[in-house]
């Protein structure tokens, strides 16, 4: 379901609808939680019920608060005269359970999490600053290992955070970039994608193709191939000398 748009002056509290939060939660807003806001900006939409021309809060009381606080400034005023927002049917109202935050795009939050690693003291702690789970901060973290083409269709939308994280897992990255041409259309299939992940050597397409993995080591350079060959020389010397002996 997609967010909607729907004015700051138009969204209530409300005191008699059933809160996916404890009674007397929202009126106590910590002060991590406004400078999360400021910093990093609302990260889920609110969920709402919808009460004649007003829109009743369900989940989301605290952040609400806070951005009312924030509206009473000159600065903020404009930029959260509209809250995004998922409007549900009062008689199926339930929480929306994500893996990650629903206002932000793969290569965003993917931005994020790999420029807080920098001096996050660890991944539980970005997964907790931007409301995602443990499995998508290092889906994130391991497109550092990623062909710089593959990361360029990630961040255009091409591929998406799980194809992206699930191809870097190749280490040798010429061999993530031909995988994906092989693939096609078929990269978004999620079986695929969780046999790439899961180091699989053979994918089974439809209509009973296959496609054979690509080894997920490095490529190595001319220079290692000879360095990896002298080392075999002696192994095969002292066994000459053995024999002759």
């Amino acid at each position: 379901m997609a967010p909607k748009l729907i004015p700051l002056k138009l969204l209530s509290a409300g005191g008699d609808t059933v809160s996916f939060i404890g009674r007397g939660q929202e009126k106590s807003c910590p002060a991590w939680l406004s400078k999360s806001i400021i910093k990093d900006g609302l990260l889920n939409p609110l969920i709402v019920t919808q009460q004649g021309s007003k829109f009743i809060v369900i989940d989301g009381k605290k952040r609400l608060a806070v951005m009312r606080a924030m509206a009473k400034t000159r600065r903020s005023a404009k930029a959260i005269a509209k809250v995004p927002c998922i409007v549900q049917d009062a008689v199926s109202l339930k929480p929306i359970a994500t893996r990650r935050p629903l206002l932000l795009s793969g290569p965003e939050l993917a931005h994020k999490v790999i420029t807080a690693a920098q001096s996050a003291t660890s991944h539980i702690s970005i997964a907790q600053r931007y409301e995602c789970s443990l499995a998508v901060v290092e889906d994130c973290l391991a497109l550092r290992k990623l062909h710089p083409e593959l990361l360029l269709h990630f961040n255009n939308g091409a591929i998406s955070l799980e194809q992206a994280s699930a191809l870097a897992t190749i280490e040798n990255m010429k061999a993530q970039l031909d995988l994906l041409h092989q693939l096609g259309p078929f990269v978004s299939n999620v079986e695929i994608i969780a046999a790439i992940r899961a180091g699989a050597t053979v994918v089974e397409l439809p209509e009973d193709n296959f496609i054979f993995l690509p080894s997920r080591r490095p490529a190595l350079s001319d220079q290692q191939q000879t360095f990896e060959f002298d080392k075999r020389q002696p192994l095969k010397a002292s066994r000459s000398k053995r024999l002759a002996a």
